[in-house]
């Protein structure tokens, strides 16, 4: 397909409910692994929190800003790449955190 514009995606209702029930089930099994001493390492490192929350919300998104200047991509993509680099981590990236070891509290 040549024009992107014209791409659409097609979900019914029970695909729809059984990706909700999918992201849920992911949700709340990383948050239910979860116990304060997670949040104690936290809230001991603020710096780590300030630099995440910096490069997440400020940086990720300006820099996407400026690949859709600079790449020869239509304005409905660079559009959705800097509605997608706005956006906070979801429950899927939480899931990979957790199967990697990481930290999911941060």
């Amino acid at each position: 397909m040549d024009n992107v514009d014209q791409l659409e995606l097609a979900f019914s209702p029970n695909q729809l409910t059984m990706l909700n029930i999918c992201l849920a089930f992911l949700m709340f099994g990383v948050a239910l692994e979860l116990d304060l001493s997670d949040f104690k390492r936290v809230f001991g490192h603020p710096r780590k929190v300030v630099v995440g929350l910096t490069s997440q919300l400020l940086l990720l998104p300006a820099f996407t800003v400026l690949l859709a200047f600079y790449l020869p991509i239509a304005p409905s993509m660079a559009l959705g790449m800097v509605l997608i680099a706005a956006c906070p981590g979801g429950n899927v990236s939480n899931f990979a955190v957790h199967i990697a070891d990481g930290n999911r509290a941060l």
